[in-house]
């Protein structure tokens, strides 16, 4: 999915193609359910979709967490000399390309979240992702100071 789609529009447009169409009525497109248990047997049946969501730029937990960071580190992006150039060639503020438990808690739940985290975004989720220690103790931090920052 992606910005402004919605499961029912996504279910549409597979409704439409062609190779769905020539088979009419034999054919039925409809959101699956997650029920898998977990590994204490609990089921948590929830319809499998995974909305996309976004914070304005304006938003108070996004300036709050801009002034939690800048409060303790400044303007400029810090970490892993490794990764130095990297950080330094991204916006501070910017979109991740990859799914997060935001899909439920602002996707579905319109709770505002944010996420900030330690690795580069190319490591995420990914075989042989790397953290840097400092990198972790820089996050730790920030998400500390943001609940006084959010409060202000």
């Amino acid at each position: 999915m992606t910005f402004g789609e919605t499961w029912e529009s996504c279910l549409d447009e597979i409704r439409t193609l062609p190779s769905v169409k020539k088979y009419g009525d034999d054919v039925q497109v409809s959101m699956y359910n997650y029920d898998r248990p977990s590994y204490t047997g609990c089921v948590y049946e929830i319809e499998c979709y995974f909305p996309t969501w976004a914070i304005p730029k304006d938003h108070k937990v996004t300036k709050a967490l801009e002034a939690a960071y800048q409060g303790l580190y400044g303007d400029k992006r810090i970490g892993a000399a490794d990764t130095f150039a990297m950080r330094q060639a991204r916006p501070l503020t910017d979109k991740w390309t990859f799914s997060t438990n935001g899909v439920s808690i602002m996707g579905r739940n319109g709770i505002p979240c944010i996420g900030f985290g330690p690795d580069a975004e190319a490591q995420a989720h990914a075989p042989n992702e790397m953290t840097w220690k400092q990198d972790l103790v820089t996050c730790a931090a920030v998400y500390a100071a943001l609940p006084l920052s959010y409060s202000k």
